[in-house]
């Protein structure tokens, strides 16, 4: 029974063994068919993943790569001390600000007003023009007697007012010279078309130099752009900003401080402003201390527009720091002003082309959307990525001055000048005197230069220097200047 038993379990073993042999050679045959399928459909896949894709996306490439290189964002702690004069913002990253060479009061010190003028809207904007230069011309008899102040004017034509006024084409030479006004041709965005731009704007300023060869002047020519300085003249740029935001009105007052860097890198501090104001006697003996980058205050910002702006400037791949107010007035050294100028322009651009839609840009909503989004504070906007984006990365000292620059022109106190350092005057859109819309339709008259001769108020002065400035010719007001600037 045992050999039986012995013979039927071997004979099955071998049957089953057989069985197990051939389904284990069967399912190897499947796996290997199984991943040879696979592969070559994953391989498919891959193909089929690398041919280009269709995309309406907006023309990126229409924006210009900025000259000056997008720091590397670091992580930072930001710090931020208010005072009852300025708000001063510093922060701690890990790169290192450019060291500080602090000028001293007591050494010869050279400084520049500066304005972009548009000529082609003379009957608006050169009354400011002249009440700017009369209240310049008043400094400069505070001014130290080593501290030289120009007063740089950028247009697109050397008309013959600016030729009574004494202004010159020439870049400042070296400390002696004197105060003087520097007029520096300069090609505004909306006049850029080929006609103008060929041949590395050859033909550009051939209107120019006519006018100014009937002067007798012999300066040596001095125009903007300076087409062969990569620093400073960015030909993708350019054409952008023709392309995109040739209809904006206040592009020139920041492209021309980019472009015509050139021309004023030579002086310790700039002060860029706008036309409407006036210098006052504060700024005679004012410099910025610790290498800072002073602003105005800006009246642009709400819960809502800060933060669209902080997401933009993650959109862009720039560093946000947090603060806002920022003014279109900056005081502080060339460079920064440079640096400030392009990143700002690099902002304008992005917004334009992907924040505001056509009706926006166009003016069509008028404004509808003020203060939440408002196309007409476009520099603003694109000052404040601008701003955040280089104190975050630890490439400018910012300093808010709310109390130092664009100060009041309708308060009426005597504590108001006397306790403050006011630099400068700004004329905000107002009725109150001094009004600068009241002022060109003739609302004010010697009366009134009479009334306020003795007032010291910050009303008083804005009044007296328009008024002044209205009634003398460019000639007295030139010969006024030679003397205060010669006297400094």
């Amino acid at each position: 029974m045992s050999n039986t038993f012995s013979s039927l379990f071997l004979g099955g073993m071998r049957r089953v063994s057989s069985r197990l042999i051939l389904t284990a050679i069967g399912l190897c045959i499947c796996c290997i068919l199984l991943i040879f399928a696979v592969s070559n459909y994953s391989h498919s896949i891959e193909e089929i993943d690398k041919k280009p894709a269709k995309c309406d996306c907006p023309p990126a490439e229409k924006i210009a790569v900025p000259t000056v290189p997008l720091t590397p964002i670091a992580t930072s702690t930001t710090t931020t001390t208010t005072t009852t004069t300025t708000t001063t913002t510093t922060t701690a990253t890990t790169q290192i600000l450019k060291e500080c060479k602090e000028t001293e009061k007591s050494s010869p010190v050279q400084r520049a007003i500066i304005i972009y003028y548009p000529h082609h809207q003379r009957e608006y904007f050169f009354p400011e023009v002249r009440w700017l230069y009369r209240s310049w011309v008043e400094m400069l008899l505070s001014q130290p007697a080593t501290w030289r102040t120009d007063f740089i004017i950028f247009t697109y034509n050397f008309s013959s007012e600016f030729r009574s006024l004494g202004c010159v084409n020439r870049i400042r030479q070296n400390k002696e010279e004197t105060s003087l006004c520097r007029l520096f041709l300069y090609v505004p965005i909306q006049f850029r078309v080929p006609n103008v731009t060929n041949n590395n704007f050859q033909n550009a300023f051939n209107n120019a130099k006519t006018v100014m060869a009937s002067y007798n002047m012999n300066d040596t020519f001095i125009g903007v752009p300076l087409v062969n300085d990569a620093e400073t003249f960015d030909p993708n740029r350019s054409q952008s900003l023709y392309d995109n935001l040739r209809g904006y009105g206040y592009i020139d007052s920041i492209n021309a401080i980019y472009e015509g860097y050139w021309t004023f890198k030579m002086y310790d501090f700039v002060l860029r402003t706008d036309i409407d104001v006036f210098i006052y006697r504060h700024f005679a003996t004012y410099i910025p201390q610790n290498c800072s980058f002073i602003t105005g205050g800006g009246g642009y910002g709400t819960d809502f527009n800060r933060r669209k702006l902080k997401r933009i400037a993650h959109d862009m791949g720039f560093a946000h720091l947090g603060i806002s107010g920022m003014g279109s007035t900056w005081y502080g050294s060339p460079y920064d002003g440079y640096v400030v100028a392009n990143q700002t322009l690099h902002g304008m651009l992005w917004l334009a082309q992907y924040e505001f839609a056509a009706p926006e840009r166009e003016s069509k909503l008028g404004t509808l959307m003020w203060p939440e989004w408002h196309y007409g504070v476009l520099l603003l906007y694109g000052q404040h990525l601008a701003l955040n984006h280089l104190a975050a990365t630890n490439q400018i000292r910012i300093i808010i001055g709310h109390n130092l620059l664009d100060q009041s022109t309708t308060d009426n106190t005597l504590p108001y000048v006397q306790q403050g350092t006011r630099l400068n005057l700004h004329c905000w859109h107002t009725n109150d005197r001094f009004s600068k819309f009241a002022f060109k339709l003739g609302q004010y008259n010697r009366t009134e230069l009479e009334l306020y001769r003795n007032d010291t108020t910050a009303k008083a002065f804005a009044m007296r220097m328009a008024l002044e400035s209205k009634y003398m010719t460019l000639e007295e007001m030139a010969s006024y200047g030679r003397n205060k600037s010669l006297s400094s």
